[in-house]
Protein backbone atom coordinates (compact mmCIF):
# COMPACT_ATOMS: atom_id res chain seq x y z
CA UNK A 1 0.00 0.00 0.00
CA UNK A 2 1.42 3.39 -1.22
CA UNK A 3 1.74 6.20 1.73
CA UNK A 4 -0.84 8.15 0.33
CA UNK A 5 -3.67 5.31 0.32
CA UNK A 6 -2.18 4.55 3.92
CA UNK A 7 -3.00 8.38 5.03
CA UNK A 8 -6.27 8.40 3.19
CA UNK A 9 -7.04 5.16 5.59
CA UNK A 10 -5.84 6.91 9.08
CA UNK A 11 -7.79 9.86 8.45
CA UNK A 12 -11.05 7.54 7.52
CA UNK A 13 -10.55 5.67 10.75
CA UNK A 14 -10.08 8.90 12.85
CA UNK A 15 -13.74 10.39 11.45
CA UNK A 16 -14.94 7.71 12.54
CA UNK A 17 -13.66 7.46 15.84
CA UNK A 18 -14.59 10.80 16.35
CA UNK A 19 -17.93 10.35 15.35
CA UNK A 20 -18.21 7.53 17.57
CA UNK A 21 -17.35 8.96 21.05
CA UNK A 22 -19.65 12.06 19.90
CA UNK A 23 -22.61 9.64 19.67
CA UNK A 24 -21.76 7.73 22.46
CA UNK A 25 -21.60 10.98 24.76
CA UNK A 26 -24.71 12.15 23.49
CA UNK A 27 -27.20 8.81 24.49
CA UNK A 28 -26.36 9.07 28.13
CA UNK A 29 -27.63 13.33 27.92
CA UNK A 30 -30.51 12.34 26.17
CA UNK A 31 -32.02 9.65 27.98
CA UNK A 32 -31.45 11.89 30.70
CA UNK A 33 -33.65 14.79 29.43
CA UNK A 34 -36.31 12.46 28.32
CA UNK A 35 -36.01 11.30 32.20
CA UNK A 36 -39.55 11.95 33.40
CA UNK A 37 -39.85 13.79 36.92
CA UNK A 38 -41.01 11.37 40.19
CA UNK A 39 -44.85 10.70 39.93
CA UNK A 40 -46.70 12.13 42.47
CA UNK A 41 -49.71 9.97 42.90
CA UNK A 42 -52.85 9.47 44.91
CA UNK A 43 -54.40 6.06 44.20
CA UNK A 44 -58.03 5.59 45.60
CA UNK A 45 -60.92 2.90 44.79
CA UNK A 46 -63.78 3.83 44.13
CA UNK A 47 -67.37 1.91 44.86
CA UNK A 48 -70.74 1.99 44.53
CA UNK A 49 -73.91 -0.45 44.82
CA UNK A 50 -76.98 -0.43 44.42
CA UNK A 51 -80.11 -2.38 45.28
CA UNK A 52 -82.50 -3.54 43.16
CA UNK A 53 -85.13 -6.02 42.37
CA UNK A 54 -84.40 -9.63 39.89
CA UNK A 55 -86.16 -9.87 37.24
CA UNK A 56 -85.58 -13.69 36.25
CA UNK A 57 -84.03 -16.80 38.66
CA UNK A 58 -82.31 -20.44 38.02
CA UNK A 59 -83.37 -23.79 39.72
CA UNK A 60 -81.87 -26.95 39.73
CA UNK A 61 -84.31 -29.74 39.70
CA UNK A 62 -83.14 -33.64 40.13
CA UNK A 63 -84.52 -37.07 39.85
CA UNK A 64 -82.38 -39.78 41.44
CA UNK A 65 -83.24 -43.24 40.90
CA UNK A 66 -81.79 -46.66 42.08
CA UNK A 67 -82.57 -50.25 41.21
CA UNK A 68 -80.67 -53.51 40.47
CA UNK A 69 -79.10 -53.01 37.11
CA UNK A 70 -77.60 -50.14 35.42
CA UNK A 71 -79.75 -50.52 32.49
CA UNK A 72 -82.99 -50.19 34.93
CA UNK A 73 -81.68 -47.20 37.00
CA UNK A 74 -80.98 -45.38 33.93
CA UNK A 75 -84.16 -46.49 32.32
CA UNK A 76 -86.67 -45.61 35.24
CA UNK A 77 -84.40 -41.92 35.40
CA UNK A 78 -85.22 -40.98 31.90
CA UNK A 79 -88.85 -41.72 32.33
CA UNK A 80 -89.03 -39.60 35.24
CA UNK A 81 -87.08 -36.87 34.06
CA UNK A 82 -88.66 -36.92 30.85
CA UNK A 83 -92.41 -36.38 32.65
CA UNK A 84 -90.36 -33.71 34.76
CA UNK A 85 -89.30 -31.77 31.71
CA UNK A 86 -92.56 -32.02 30.27
CA UNK A 87 -94.26 -30.76 33.37
CA UNK A 88 -91.49 -27.33 32.76
CA UNK A 89 -92.48 -27.01 29.47
CA UNK A 90 -96.54 -27.30 30.02
CA UNK A 91 -95.81 -24.37 33.05
CA UNK A 92 -94.71 -21.81 30.33
CA UNK A 93 -90.91 -22.69 30.12
CA UNK A 94 -89.28 -22.62 27.01
CA UNK A 95 -87.06 -25.42 25.90
CA UNK A 96 -84.24 -23.24 25.30
CA UNK A 97 -84.31 -22.29 29.39
CA UNK A 98 -84.09 -25.73 30.07
CA UNK A 99 -80.39 -27.06 30.55
CA UNK A 100 -79.19 -30.49 31.79
CA UNK A 101 -76.26 -30.01 33.92
CA UNK A 102 -74.93 -33.30 35.72
CA UNK A 103 -75.80 -36.78 34.70
CA UNK A 104 -74.36 -39.72 36.70
CA UNK A 105 -74.84 -43.34 37.14
CA UNK A 106 -72.84 -46.05 39.40
CA UNK A 107 -72.83 -48.86 41.13
CA UNK A 108 -74.14 -48.76 45.49
CA UNK A 109 -72.37 -51.08 47.79
CA UNK A 110 -73.46 -52.29 51.06
CA UNK A 111 -71.27 -53.97 53.66
CA UNK A 112 -72.78 -57.01 54.74
CA UNK A 113 -71.25 -58.95 57.50
CA UNK A 114 -70.62 -62.83 57.23
CA UNK A 115 -69.76 -65.65 59.84
CA UNK A 116 -66.18 -64.88 59.10
CA UNK A 117 -65.32 -62.02 58.18
CA UNK A 118 -67.35 -58.64 56.32
CA UNK A 119 -67.28 -57.67 52.69
CA UNK A 120 -68.70 -54.98 50.23
CA UNK A 121 -71.74 -56.29 48.39
CA UNK A 122 -73.19 -54.90 45.31
CA UNK A 123 -76.27 -54.23 46.00
CA UNK A 124 -77.75 -52.03 42.53
CA UNK A 125 -77.40 -49.30 40.91
CA UNK A 126 -77.95 -45.00 41.46
CA UNK A 127 -78.86 -42.45 38.56
CA UNK A 128 -78.76 -38.92 39.15
CA UNK A 129 -79.83 -36.10 36.20
CA UNK A 130 -80.03 -32.56 36.92
CA UNK A 131 -81.33 -30.00 34.58
CA UNK A 132 -81.16 -26.19 35.36
CA UNK A 133 -83.50 -24.02 34.83
CA UNK A 134 -84.41 -20.43 33.80
CA UNK A 135 -87.45 -18.48 35.01
CA UNK A 136 -88.12 -15.06 32.75
CA UNK A 137 -90.71 -14.22 35.21
CA UNK A 138 -90.06 -14.95 38.69
CA UNK A 139 -93.58 -14.88 39.57
CA UNK A 140 -93.84 -18.45 38.47
CA UNK A 141 -91.62 -20.06 40.87
CA UNK A 142 -93.82 -21.66 43.59
CA UNK A 143 -96.20 -22.88 40.61
CA UNK A 144 -92.69 -24.49 38.31
CA UNK A 145 -91.61 -25.64 41.74
CA UNK A 146 -94.65 -27.41 42.16
CA UNK A 147 -94.89 -28.38 38.56
CA UNK A 148 -91.85 -30.42 38.82
CA UNK A 149 -92.07 -32.20 41.87
CA UNK A 150 -95.45 -33.43 41.16
CA UNK A 151 -94.04 -34.88 38.23
CA UNK A 152 -91.13 -36.42 39.76
CA UNK A 153 -88.49 -34.53 40.75
CA UNK A 154 -86.80 -35.62 44.04
CA UNK A 155 -84.25 -32.80 44.98
CA UNK A 156 -84.16 -28.98 43.98
CA UNK A 157 -81.22 -26.88 44.25
CA UNK A 158 -80.69 -23.25 45.74
CA UNK A 159 -82.53 -20.78 43.82
CA UNK A 160 -80.42 -18.17 42.21
CA UNK A 161 -82.07 -14.72 41.60
CA UNK A 162 -80.71 -12.52 38.91
CA UNK A 163 -80.94 -9.49 36.17
CA UNK A 164 -81.83 -10.21 32.21
CA UNK A 165 -80.14 -7.57 31.46
CA UNK A 166 -77.46 -6.26 34.07
CA UNK A 167 -75.84 -3.76 32.03
CA UNK A 168 -78.03 -0.17 32.46
CA UNK A 169 -77.33 -0.73 35.97
CA UNK A 170 -73.49 -1.77 35.81
CA UNK A 171 -73.21 1.37 33.30
CA UNK A 172 -74.63 3.62 35.98
CA UNK A 173 -72.98 1.98 39.22
CA UNK A 174 -69.43 2.20 36.90
CA UNK A 175 -70.03 6.24 36.55
CA UNK A 176 -70.76 6.44 39.98
CA UNK A 177 -68.15 4.80 41.56
CA UNK A 178 -65.72 6.83 39.91
CA UNK A 179 -67.00 9.99 41.23
CA UNK A 180 -66.66 8.03 44.89
CA UNK A 181 -63.37 7.85 43.74
CA UNK A 182 -62.48 11.56 43.35
CA UNK A 183 -64.72 12.31 45.79
CA UNK A 184 -61.54 10.32 48.49
CA UNK A 185 -58.74 11.59 46.65
CA UNK A 186 -60.38 15.76 47.06
CA UNK A 187 -60.31 14.37 51.30
CA UNK A 188 -56.40 12.92 51.18
CA UNK A 189 -55.23 15.95 49.19
CA UNK A 190 -57.13 18.22 51.37
CA UNK A 191 -55.23 16.67 54.71
CA UNK A 192 -51.72 16.36 52.89
CA UNK A 193 -52.00 19.94 51.76
CA UNK A 194 -51.69 19.52 48.18
CA UNK A 195 -53.84 19.89 45.05
CA UNK A 196 -55.14 17.56 42.26
CA UNK A 197 -53.93 18.40 39.22
CA UNK A 198 -55.33 15.36 36.52
CA UNK A 199 -56.05 11.84 36.42
CA UNK A 200 -53.42 10.20 35.94
CA UNK A 201 -54.48 6.43 34.89
CA UNK A 202 -57.90 4.64 35.36
CA UNK A 203 -58.28 0.98 35.48
CA UNK A 204 -60.71 -0.51 34.10
CA UNK A 205 -63.91 -1.23 37.29
CA UNK A 206 -65.15 -4.71 37.36
CA UNK A 207 -68.74 -5.35 38.30
CA UNK A 208 -70.83 -7.88 40.32
CA UNK A 209 -74.45 -8.79 40.77
CA UNK A 210 -75.11 -10.87 43.90
CA UNK A 211 -78.03 -12.04 45.73
CA UNK A 212 -78.28 -14.66 48.95
CA UNK A 213 -78.90 -18.21 47.88
CA UNK A 214 -82.33 -19.35 48.69
CA UNK A 215 -80.90 -23.44 49.88
CA UNK A 216 -82.42 -26.60 48.55
CA UNK A 217 -84.95 -28.94 48.97
CA UNK A 218 -86.16 -32.41 48.89
CA UNK A 219 -89.19 -34.31 48.10
CA UNK A 220 -90.04 -34.20 51.66
CA UNK A 221 -90.25 -30.90 51.45
CA UNK A 222 -93.18 -30.47 49.08
CA UNK A 223 -95.54 -29.24 51.46
CA UNK A 224 -93.49 -26.63 52.63
CA UNK A 225 -92.70 -25.53 48.94
CA UNK A 226 -96.38 -24.69 48.36
CA UNK A 227 -95.38 -21.19 50.12
CA UNK A 228 -94.26 -18.55 48.36
CA UNK A 229 -90.63 -18.01 47.57
CA UNK A 230 -89.78 -14.13 48.38
CA UNK A 231 -86.97 -12.83 45.50
CA UNK A 232 -85.82 -9.90 48.00
CA UNK A 233 -83.37 -7.53 46.21
CA UNK A 234 -79.97 -8.09 44.67
CA UNK A 235 -76.83 -6.00 45.40
CA UNK A 236 -75.25 -4.57 42.31
CA UNK A 237 -71.28 -3.32 42.90
CA UNK A 238 -69.11 -1.66 40.55
CA UNK A 239 -64.99 -0.88 41.93
CA UNK A 240 -62.68 1.20 39.74
CA UNK A 241 -59.23 2.25 40.26
CA UNK A 242 -57.84 5.69 39.85
CA UNK A 243 -54.83 7.46 39.95
CA UNK A 244 -54.59 11.42 40.74
CA UNK A 245 -51.33 13.35 40.29
CA UNK A 246 -50.71 16.27 42.38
Amino acid sequence: MSTKSLRNVLLAGSVLLVLALAIRSAIPNKALAEEPESLRLISVTGQAELQVKPDMATINFGVETQAKTAQEAQQSNASKMNAVINALVASGIAKNDIQTSNFSLYPVYEWQQGEKEGRQVLVGYRCNNTVVVRLKNIANIGPTIDAATGAGANSIGGISFGLLDPKPHENTLLAEAVKNAREKADIMAKAAGVNIISVYRISDGYTSVSSMDQGGWRAADAEAIKTPVEPGSLTVRATVRVDYSF
